[in-house]
């Protein structure tokens, strides 16, 4: 969530300079409400000045909601399935390499330090409530589990 936070808020900044770009469309189609609905619970909680809101809604709806609902990772109620989250932890790259050899580009590994997995659960808060329990006690039967913000892991998810 850390760097998911850190972006929206960055967008938000940026539209001081920016201008109201509105659409006026007809009533929208089932997947664009589902995109909607994902952009308002993906920036629940969020203060952003009046200003910068569209401009905050329009970078959550291009790089996150459009993406999730094109993979069909969107419930009709705007919740996320567990693959928007996999996918996330999943898109950055971390390289290994053994000295004198190319370094092997790969998906990063959730790592235990001190025995504890740290997770950035910003987009578990918005994931289905029982689909982030099981992935979590699948998780758990590793070891302990956290949240990078500290957020309680039982209150993560929605209905």
């Amino acid at each position: 969530m850390p760097y998911l936070a850190a972006l929206l808020i960055c967008a938000a900044t940026l539209t001081a300079c920016g201008s109201d770009n509105r659409r006026h469309a007809s009533p929208a189609p089932l997947s664009t409400r589902r995109v909607e609905r994902c952009v308002d619970r993906l920036i629940a909680g969020i203060n952003v000045a009046s200003a910068g809101r569209e401009f905050v809604r329009g970078y959550a709806r291009d790089t996150y909601c459009n993406r999730f609902e094109q993979q069909g990772w969107i419930y009709p109620d705007g919740a996320l399935k567990l693959a928007a989250q996999l996918w996330l932890q999943n898109a950055g790259r971390c390289a290994e390499g053994v000295a004198g050899q190319p370094a092997k580009v790969e998906p990063c590994k959730l790592e235990r330090r001190g025995g504890v997995l740290t997770l950035d659960c910003g987009l578990l808060r918005i994931v289905k409530r029982s689909e982030v329990r099981d992935y979590v006690r699948l998780l758990e039967a590793g070891g302990p589990v956290q949240c990078d913000d500290g957020t309680a892991l039982a209150k993560l998810g929605v209905p």
